[in-house]
């Protein structure tokens, strides 16, 4: 890949809502700036209720949702799912919302099966239980998709060694499951991964809000000072940017593209690579600022084997 300056933008479906009004508010966007980019959706349940238990298990989390407005973020129905009311597939009924994001040239990957399961358990699942999960959520979009997916990117950006291993074997092409500056192959519980891991280089917006702005072109400015020449990564969420934030992300893509900054999917950007020029670094677990509870870091370079 050579130097210019780009933009790997990946948009998180974590919920119902977001698979149903967030998407569509956001390709209009996308349309409009011509920006192609890679959806990550669950293949799941919707199940946002069940975080409330996070307010008693993770230091930080009541701060950053009263920072981020948990009520104006989800609404009241999505925060009852999985708790007082079922919940609804986020995949297995969008079939055409989906099959249209690839017609529109987006890349569609897997977030997960279940959202909240995967981001509160996947640091202690053993082997069965992790490839169990991802056996389910790739059948599922082989069955929606007609086809195999390319990519993965971990619910809350937790995983563990046993997918990685299930990504080398199944034959991703990349995964985007940390984060990090620059793409490299993983090394975890003691074993390199030959599967491309694309971190998010950039900070989320609900890390942000309330920290470094609470208004959408204060936060724009924020992060177009974050991004550094070369490849910077950068997730949106369609229960944010493809809601009250859709101001924040369109003076962000704006005002990135008048800087020569271009959009590129994930796919692209992981095809395009020299293996050869990557290095392969441990992944850790550890925090970052303005998120609650942990995330897995790329941590040092090693010698490879």
């Amino acid at each position: 890949m050579d130097r210019d300056n780009i933009i790997g933008l990946n948009v998180h479906v974590d919920t119902y809502e977001g698979m149903r009004r967030g998407v569509p508010r956001l390709l209009d966007l996308f349309h409009r700036y011509a920006v192609r980019t890679t959806f990550f959706v669950p293949m799941g349940k919707d199940h946002t209720g069940r975080t409330v238990k996070r307010v008693f298990l993770r230091r930080g989390f009541v701060s950053k949702s009263r920072r981020t407005g948990v009520l104006e973020t989800f609404g009241v129905k999505t925060l009852m799912r999985g708790l007082f009311l079922p919940g609804p597939e986020i995949a297995k009924g969008n079939d055409v919302l989906l099959k249209g994001l690839r017609e529109g040239g987006h890349e569609v990957g897997i977030h997960g099966l279940d959202h909240v399961y995967w981001h509160d358990h996947i640091k202690g699942l053993d082997r069965a239980r992790t490839y169990g999960i991802l056996r389910e959520a790739v059948n599922t979009f082989e069955g929606i998709m007609g086809e195999k997916p390319c990519s993965f990117a971990a619910p809350g950006w937790m995983t563990n060694a046993h997918a990685f291993a299930f990504f080398e074997e199944y034959g991703l092409e990349y995964s985007a499951d940390t984060r990090g500056t620059a793409p490299f192959f993983p090394r975890m519980g003691g074993r390199t991964f030959n599967v491309k891991q694309v971190p998010l280089t950039l900070p989320t917006l609900d890390e942000m809000v309330g920290i470094e702005g609470d208004d959408p072109e204060t936060l724009s400015q924020y992060f177009l000072a974050c991004l550094r020449p070369g490849l910077n990564v950068m997730a949106v969420h369609t229960e944010l940017e493809g809601k009250r934030w859709v101001p924040f992300l369109t003076s962000f893509i704006a005002h990135a593209l008048e800087r020569g900054f271009r959009f590129e999917r994930l796919i692209d950007i992981a095809t395009g690579l020299n293996a050869e020029a990557l290095q392969v670094c441990d992944c850790v677990y550890g925090a970052i600022r303005g998120r609650a509870g942990e995330v897995t870091l790329q941590g040092e370079p090693i010698k490879r084997e």
